[in-house]
This record gives structure tokens, C-alpha cells and sequence, in this order.
């Protein structure tokens, strides 16, 4: 059976294939103890099941990709279970293939504390999609070691599409979305990240931990100063690479990532779906200016996008696309307007510790990251699990790249302590 996929669907698809990236989401969880191979198994399978999407496979036809179910899928084919980390951080970099599916892999470590990665295609969800699975992935497991016959009453698989974001807005409104917010998309920059032309290059995911304190430091400051979490990274991630690129005083514009479910008026999306868009933030940064003094800059300039349909104008681009263009000229104008920041950032935010629970086996850590990035593309992800925060930086590079991504998580940390 056919199933039709959606504009995201495909715009993800092209960044699949033109060289920006791998555009898969990454989970990884890490457990204290060991947990139940066998019920986890079990939950994978029966996840999949519930969300049909992540078993379909995607037809990338001129004129009207869609989505197809692909038969019976084996589980040796979605679940691995490895004993050693070198095997498990193999899997983490592997890619899903939307052409013969599934869409989505995951990976348990067996050790004194088992881990679990999971990674789904980025075609058919974002950062909160994947806490989404997560999440679902936990309350099967639990319910499972209660009831070995436990099964969900319900399927995920509603519409998939981003109209009901825009669905509420006045035609005035669209109209001054597309006027007053045209440069939230994606913009070209000559500004890159400082890296090696090492051609022996291999995929890796670099994290860093911003300790439990350190997080209680940073929450309180926000709280006080009436400024959040996303404004404090981002004034730390100016800073730094203001000072990398040698750019004072210069306007700088990154791309952050924003979820669209902030305008859902039905915050139930009964879908596995992607609803990130893009907002850029500028700014110019002094060396002699006090973290302070950036911050403002950053908060304000946060304010005014929030009060002005944040990350809209890129769905209602999308829209008009494709109801003013037929067949298979929407698609090729995709492709020839396409591009990818190359420095821009995500914030995917908290992972719910009361939702992730998997009955008997405390989390001792959770993450998610983004893409796995080709060169000159750079990337951070930042995302929270427990009073814990977790950055990370993935790229297919070298080992001088690796020493100079260590070297930019210090100058973060460095910018973190003047708070």
C-alpha cells in the first residue's frame, strides 16, 4: 500500500543525498545495570509495529515520492545486541536506508551496564520524534516485564504533514511572515569552522558532559536573569566562535534548529513526523565584551524572533511551493535552492526523565544528537537528561579534528564559568 509523503519527507531526503550529511538521528542511553535482552527484544519489535512509518520504505518518484509498506521485517534487521564498544559505536555511525528500510536501528551493549543506541532516518523524524520513540520504547519495555502479552491498543500513524502548524494563520499573517521573515532561512556563509584537509577521515560522535553542578548553576542564573537555557548555549557558542573565526565586531549569523510543535494547538500529535525548522540569530560580538553584554544581545534578539511567528516562514515557503507549482517543478526547485548552514546549532532540549523509565534498570545517562556532518559543515547539539547536559559535535573527520573539537568544548566550559 502507498502512502504519501510529505514535503519534509522529501526536502530531507535531498540533504540525504547532496553531501551535507547522513541525516540520521542519534539516541544513546546508558543504563546502570544490566536490563532484560529479552524484553527489550521484545519491545523493539512491538515498537515497530506501532509506528508503521518506521518499517515503510520511501519511492522518490520525479513528481510524488511516497512512502510503501514493505512486507514482513525481520528483527535481525532492526535489533543487534554487541559485547563490546568498538562493535557498538560501529553501529551508532551505520545509516538507515529509506530506499529498503526499516527507518529505524537499534543497538543494546551487553556489559556490567548495558547501553542502548538508537538511530532513525532524519527523513521521517526530528529530536523530539526520537524522544518520542524513546519514550514509547521505555513504557513497552516496563510493561512488558508485567505482562509478557502487553500490547499497545493504538498505532501511531496520523497525518504527517505540517499544514496543521500553519493552518491557524490569517492570510495577513502568512503575508507578513513571508515579508518581514525571509532571511530564517537557511542562509549561505563564508564563515567556517577550522578544519583539517586530512583526507583520512572516519565518522565520529564527540560529546562532552556539562556536569550536574554546573547545570544547577546555569538553570539558577536563567531563573534570576529572566533569560533561558538555549540564550545562555548560545551566547557561549558566539563567543567561542567569534574568537575561533577571528570575526570581533563582525555580524554573525547561526542557525538554530526550532521545533514547530510550539504552534500545534492539538499538542497530542498522534505522529511520527518531522516539525523542525530554522531560525538565524545575528549578532556581533566584541573580544572585550563580557558574557553579560553578549547575552543581552542574544536574549533580545531571541524575544523578538519568539514574538514574530518563530520558524514559520520556511513551512509557509513550503506551502506556497507546492500549491502554486505542479508536478515535478516544486521538486526541482527544491534542489537547486537547497543549502545547509555550515556552522549552525540544535538544541533538542530535555529528555523527560519520568517518561524514559524502563522498569528496573536506572538511567544513568541519555543523549541525543543530531547528523553525523561531511566537512566544512559543523554542528552542535545540545540536549539534557537528569539534571545532566550533554553537547556533542559529529563529523566525518580526522584526528586533528577531534583535538580541535576538544579544544572548542574547553572554550565552551571556559565561557560556562563566567556566568
Amino acid at each position: 500500500m502507498k502512502y504519501k509523503a510529505e514535503i519534509f519527507d522529501h526536502l530531507q531526503y535531498l540533504y540525504n543525498t547532496t553531501g551535507f550529511n547522513d541525516h540520521q538521528v542519534h539516541c544513546v542511553i546508558k543504563f546502570e545495570k544490566k536490563v532484560d535482552s529479552i524484553a527489550m527484544k521484545k519491545a523493539v519489535e512491538i515498537l515497530i509495529n506501532t509506528v508503521p512509518i518506521l518499517s515503510r520504505v520511501y519511492k522518490h518518484g520525479n513528481s510524488s515520492p511516497f512512502w510503501e509498506d514493505s512486507g514482513k521485517i525481520h528483527i535481525s534487521e532492526y535489533f543487534y545486541v554487541v559485547e563490546s564498544y568498538k562493535e557498538f559505536e560501529a553501529f551508532t555511525f551505520s545509516k538507515t536506508d529509506e530506499e529498503f528500510g526499516p527507518q529505524i536501528k537499534i543497538c543494546l551493549l551487553r556489559s556490567e551496564s548495558d547501553s542502548l543506541s538508537i538511530v532513525i532516518n532524519h527523513m521521517i523524524t526530528d529530536g523530539a520524534g526520537i524522544k518520542q520513540c524513546a519514550y514509547l520504547l521505555s513504557e513497552i519495555y516496563s510493561r512488558l516485564l508485567i505482562d509478557p502479552d502487553y500490547k499497545p491498543e493504538y498505532v501511531i500513524d496520523s497525518d504527517r504533514g505540517f499544514k496543521h502548524v500553519i493552518s491557524g494563520l490569517s492570510l495577513k499573517d502568512k503575508i507578513k511572515i513571508l515579508i518581514f521573515n525571509k532571511k530564517d532561512n537557511n542562509q549561505s556563509s563564508d564563515h567556517k569552522f577550522p578544519m583539517s584537509r586530512n583526507k583520512s577521515i572516519s565518522p565520529f560522535i564527540l560529546t562532552h558532559g556539562v556536569s550536574t553542578e554546573r547545570y544547577a548553576q546555569i538553570r539558577n542564573f536563567c531563573k534570576i536573569n529572566k533569560v533561558t537555557v538555549n540564550d545562555v548555549m548560545l551566547t557561549a557558542y558566539f563567543r567561542v566562535l567569534s574568537r575561533i573565526l577571528k570575526i570581533d565586531g563582525e555580524l554573525f549569523g547561526i542557525p538554530i534548529m526550532i521545533d514547530m510543535r510550539r504552534h500545534l494547538k492539538d499538542k497530542n500529535l498522534n505522529s511520527l513526523t518531522n516539525l523542525s525548522s530554522t531560525v538565524i540569530i545575528n549578532a556581533c560580538v566584541y573580544q572585550e565584551e563580557s558574557f553579560s553584554q553578549t547575552l543581552e544581545k542574544i536574549s533580545n534578539e531571541m524575544k523578538n524572533k519568539k514574538k514574530n511567528y518563530l520558524g514559520l516562514n520556511t513551512f509557509l515557503k513550503l506551502d506556497t511551493l507546492f500549491r502554486f507549482c505542479k508536478g515535478s517543478l516544486p521538486y526541482k526547485i527544491l534542489k537547486h535552492s537547497l543549502k545547509n548552514p555550515n556552522i549552525c546549532m540544535t538544541n533538542i532540549g530535555i529528555i523527560d526523565s519520568k517518561k524514559l523509565v524502563f522498569e528496573g534498570s536506572p538511567i544513568s545517562n541519555a543523549y541525543i544528537c543530531g547528523s553525523i556532518k561531511y566537512r566544512p559543515h559543523f554542528q552542535m547539539a545540545v540536549s539534557s537528561f537528569n539534571n545532566r547536559m550533554t553537547l556533542s559535535v559529529n563529523l566525518y573527520g580526522s584526528q586533528e579534528d577531534r583535538d580541535t573539537i576538544g579544544e572548542f568544548f574547553s572554550l565552551i566550559d571556559a565561557e560556562l564559568i563566567k556566568l
